[in-house]
């Protein structure tokens, strides 16, 4: 039976642009000594969890701790995002070197992260380039070979199961590691020394951990399994989970090429700002406060949170804003298979709707008015 989708509320005035930003202005305040403190923490507990997949007896302990190393992977890749926006800390310089060590254990490359992110998805924003859990249409879904159908299913499994291998495949070999043909002959050109660069990291950190018999009690295998194989799909399943929720959601629509979203996409009516505990929030740098993350990417993750208040107290009832539980995230899998663009709704993969078209009525109306509040 469809579901209907909660539309954007109608206003009267809707906050205007300029009101907007220059409130979220007031956040966009790099604090050195504090982004530092974070960069390092991670990077520490991070080697701990290594050494203690390498040093630690039982087993337990050593899966234990292959779970925190990927766990910090993907916290020090949300780090490598906000300084790559060149705002955490102060210093243009200091912020690009940063985000490169921030990136390196994750495996992405600086520049092929900085021309996906910057130049394809915050100015494309839910559009059908080339970006992270882009939807399919009924007819593209339809054209696709069986093998990649199947493939398609797996990724966008019940709860989010086929996450890290969509990452894998699609994200991180397709886009993020290695300069590929489709991209930009510039950008393939800037991003072989980063390529570079994480081939030398690969060339110390792998064989380090193949000798790990020389100098602890744990086996070639168990050590490249536990501080490497484990690490890394834990990280690239989370990116996937982080990425999906981030945009996918029965209020938000997606866009095909000839879309106007200068004039139909507000950055707030586009993402989302899922709700957690906040003790886990402080764990993962506030990355799921993403709505105000594309109203202004230069706010820096310790400021997010207030940044984000802010923002749902502007907008109200028109904040996509949704405090998170499985049985959200299992019905937002479910219904979010495959997308509509020409009427601007959620299918499954038989292309039935699964919620009534969401309304982008309130995003049109953020630009158009004049108002300043």
């Amino acid at each position: 039976m469809l579901k209907r989708a909660e539309p954007l509320p109608e206003y009267d005035v809707y906050p205007s642009r300029a009101f907007i930003n220059a409130e979220m202005m007031k956040f966009v305040r790099p604090n050195t000594a504090r982004g530092l403190l974070v960069f390092a923490g991670d990077y520490l507990v991070w080697m701990a969890a290594l050494a203690g997949v390498l040093f630690f007896g039982p087993l337990w302990a050593k899966i234990l701790c292959s779970l925190i190393a990927g766990l910090k992977v993907s916290n020090l890749a949300s780090l490598g995002h906000e300084l790559a926006h060149g705002m955490y800390v102060r210093g243009l310089r200091l912020n690009k070197v940063l985000a490169v060590l921030a990136f390196m254990p994750g495996l992405f490359n600086y520049r092929l992260w900085c021309y996906d992110h910057h130049v394809l998805h915050h100015a494309k924003v839910n559009g059908k380039h080339r970006d992270s859990m882009t939807p399919f249409s009924k007819a593209e879904y339809d054209a696709l070979p069986a093998y990649r159908r199947f493939l398609e299913r797996i990724y966008r499994a019940p709860y989010g199961l086929g996450f890290a291998l969509y990452e894998i495949i699609e994200r991180w070999l397709g886009v993020k590691f290695f300069p590929r043909a489709y991209m930009p002959e510039r950008t393939r050109a800037e991003a072989w020394p980063y390529f570079a660069v994480l081939l030398a990291y690969l060339a110390v950190f792998l064989p380090l951990l193949a000798a790990a018999p020389l100098y602890s009690h744990t086996s070639i295998l168990t050590a490249l399994l536990l501080g490497f194989v484990v690490p890394h799909y834990v990280w690239m399943e989370l990116v996937g989970f982080t990425v999906y929720v981030q945009h996918t959601h029965p209020r938000i629509p997606w866009f095909d090429n000839s879309a106007d979203r200068l004039r139909i996409a507000a950055p707030e009516t586009v993402s989302t700002h899922i709700e957690f505990p906040g003790w886990l929030k402080v764990l993962v740098h506030n990355v799921y406060d993403h709505a105000v993350h594309h109203v202004q990417p230069r706010i820096p993750s310790y400021r997010m949170a207030a940044a984000q208040a802010r923002l749902n107290e502007i907008l109200g009832p028109a904040a996509i804003k949704t405090d998170f539980s499985l049985a959200y995230f299992g019905d937002t899998t479910r219904r979010c298979k495959l997308f509509d663009y020409e009427n601007s709704r959620w299918l499954d993969f038989s292309g039935r709707p699964t919620t009534d078209p969401v309304s982008i009525e309130a995003a049109r109306a953020s630009l158009d008015t004049e108002t300043d509040h």
